[in-house]
């Protein structure tokens, strides 16, 4: 998940936060709660811990404070990135249906420990087909204010000001990285969209107006890229994670960057 931990059983007013974490990807505050049973109703839990963490925004704040040692304010954060993390050994369908919304801050995750100890951690994403939860805001006065200050990135603001043709490359470049392997998963910034696996970024995609930047997470001298196609970007200040960068116009080399997007898996 990327995440770094700040205070387990953080009390916020009348409710308290299992662990409260946090996301230097996109410079906010993360709630993770814990499910022992998969029948229990989670949209009304989420809803009303993300309205508390927004109204209270000082208790985190103090607690990451004293967590690293450092003097932030509420306005060092961005708070519309605010979210809630659910997880549980399997959620139910119902659970799945409740939090598919697309602009939801509410997040499922399924664990699974194995004889060796292992962890594997599963997110279940949006669905394709999940709308807005605008509808809901007239009937409770709870999700109108977390949606009012939180605005969950997606595709659809990410390439909100990018022509046709870009996103067009971009969804082909989308799917053919998710068929590497069923286990990747997308996060979207403010910038980029992360395509991760097991919580770690793969690669990183960055629209533009004329074309598309693919940040390949691998260091300095470990891709093979017989074609001198990536750049090393070590040195340079980027947003992607990853020291290589491609930059492309068209799809003429797709096989060939897949190929080498794969070296990071």
């Amino acid at each position: 998940m990327d995440l770094e931990f700040i205070q387990t059983e953080l009390t916020v007013q009348d409710v308290r936060f299992d662990t409260l974490a946090y996301d230097a990807t996109t410079n906010s505050f993360v709630i993770i709660e814990y499910k022992k049973e998969s029948s229990t109703s989670i949209f009304d839990q989420g809803v009303s811990y993300l309205n508390q963490m927004l109204k209270n925004q000082a208790e985190c704040v103090l607690a990451y404070n004293n967590a690293k040692k450092t003097n932030f304010n509420k306005t060092d954060f961005d708070w519309s990135q605010s979210r809630i993390i659910f997880i549980c050994r399997e959620f139910s369908e119902k659970q799945k249906m409740a939090t598919d919304f697309k602009d939801l801050s509410i997040e499922l995750w399924e664990v699974r420990r194995y004889a060796n100890d292992t962890l594997m951690f599963n997110s279940i994403g949006k669905s394709k087909h999940a709308v807005s939860i605008s509808p809901l805001m007239k009937s409770s006065n709870n999700v109108k204010e977390v949606i009012s200050k939180t605005v969950p990135y997606s595709e659809e603001s990410l390439f909100k000001n990018i022509p046709e043709g870009i996103h067009a490359l971009y969804e082909k470049f989308r799917d053919g990285i998710l068929e590497l392997d069923s286990e990747i998963t997308i996060k979207f910034t403010k910038l980029y969209a992360a395509f991760k696996k097991s919580g770690t970024n793969v690669c990183d995609i960055e629209p533009f107006k004329g074309s598309l930047c693919i940040f390949i997470n691998l260091e300095k001298g470990k891709l093979k890229d017989g074609n001198n196609l990536a750049v090393d970007v070590s040195h340079l200040g980027h947003h992607g994670n990853g020291d290589y960068r491609i930059q492309i116009k068209d799809a003429d080399q797709y096989e060939y960057i897949l190929s080498l997007i794969k070296q990071a898996l």
